[in-house]
């Protein structure tokens, strides 16, 4: 088919949403369709220097961008600033979309990035039959986390458990030829909103190359010296390292604490390690390269995931694939991918249970080093076996067979 694929992040250099468009496009065109890609134009540097180095004929890529003073908005780093970005790039995009369409004979749309089903879909005013997803935003953070999240946080949480049947949304699931979420919750939402028969795919996926670098990755057995965990992604409130920082404050061991990324929570995570007391275990290294991340990566026995919301898990996959554990806990997409015998998924319905839970998984990772092999072993295989392009294209594509 000739494949109109939506992408508003799309970079082959960055793992996360980016990593998740550039994939789809990629694996799309490895299955022997022609695919179109809007994405943003800030990504053309770095996609224009992949292709150069691997051309893709299958491929073709066009970018549309806001006007500086909206795109500017992105920049204050806060999750709601970025979701309103989005919606912009959206709701601008339609007249893109129907002209690409239009000139290159678009036989389906396919949106991707990012994963929320509770803002405006470009597509959807396309003119054309249209995968929707994988989609999340259906998963929410329980109430009782809200108090220490931090007023801007509270409203972008607000923000989120809001809509739920806007006419907007419900046009789109019941316009789409097939309607996919990345989690169980999400599936229950598009279903309220009339989706016919929503399928449930995790968004998350490697790159073969990534896999087998992952692969040879081998982490070194906790033993004489430190466990090092390590955490990887934004620091936004929801991402719930404030929870991991308390958990590891109460282990009875020595250990270790690599954050890799930034964000508008960084000062306040680094005030609550000195108020513990475990500053001198806790490294802060910012927003690293992805080869430098990965480098992190391979020195580390365990990776801790708290996210209070999250649909899919990226940092999870990468971790797994490299042999690492996986801490999250039991709410949104991580606990899809951390299945039984690759980490631990921990019962979440208050702060209280959610930091005890997360100090007992750490602990027994440190104390057992024998279960810490097994599940070292199961989480790459698992990995390997799971996470792959090609099954996440069958899954979906497969399914349009029965889609009505």
């Amino acid at each position: 088919m000739r494949i109109l694929l939506s992408a508003y992040s799309c970079n082959p250099d960055r793992g996360s949403e980016p990593g998740v468009g550039w994939g789809w496009a990629t694996a799309l065109a490895d299955a022997g369709h022609e695919v179109d890609i809007l994405t943003q134009a800030g990504n053309r540097a770095a996609i224009e220097a992949e292709l150069a180095l691997r051309p893709r004929p299958r491929l073709r890529f066009h970018w549309h961008q806001l006007p500086p003073a909206v795109h500017r908005l992105k920049k204050s780093w806060g999750g709601l600033s970025v979701r309103l970005h989005y919606i912009a790039w959206q709701v601008s995009a339609v007249p893109v979309l129907r002209r690409i369409a239009a000139e290159r004979g678009s036989d389906l749309g396919h949106h991707v990035t990012f994963a929320q089903y509770w803002s405006f879909c470009g597509l959807s005013k396309a003119g054309l039959p249209f995968i929707w997803g994988p989609v999340g935003g259906g998963e929410r953070t329980p109430a009782a986390f809200w108090p220490d999240l931090g007023v801007r946080a509270c409203l972008y949480e607000a923000v989120r458990a809001l809509p739920g049947r806007g006419g907007f949304m419900r046009s789109t699931a019941r316009g789409c030829r097939l309607a996919v979420a990345s989690t169980p919750e999400t599936a229950a939402c598009l279903k309220a909103l009339g989706a016919a028969h929503p399928l449930t795919v995790s968004q998350v996926a490697l790159k073969p190359a990534d896999l087998d670098h992952l692969a040879r990755m081998a982490p070194v057995p906790p033993a004489g010296g430190p466990f090092r965990f390590i955490i990887l992604g934004d620091l936004l409130a929801h991402k719930g390292v404030h929870l991991a920082l308390s958990a590891l404050a109460r282990l009875q061991a020595d250990w270790r604490l690599a954050v890799i990324g930034d964000g508008p929570c960084r000062r306040r995570l680094e005030d609550q390690a000195r108020r513990l007391g475990i500053a001198g275990r806790v490294r802060f290294h910012g927003a690293l390269p992805r080869a430098q991340a990965w480098a992190q990566l391979g020195e580390a026995h365990a990776l801790l995931f708290p996210a209070l919301h999250d649909s899919g898990g990226m940092a999870a996959a990468e971790a797994m694939a490299a042999g690492l554990p996986v801490i999250c806990l039991a709410l949104g997409g991580p606990p899809g991918l951390v299945v039984e015998g690759t980490g631990f998924a921990m019962p979440a319905p208050d702060p209280a249970t959610a930091i005890a839970g997360l100090a007992q998984a750490a602990q027994r990772l440190i104390d057992e080093p024998d279960l810490w092999a097994r599940l070292s072993d199961g989480a790459r295989t698992h990995a390997h076996r799971t996470f792959t392009w090609p099954a996440r294209v069958a899954a979906i594509y497969g399914a349009l067979e029965t889609a009505s």
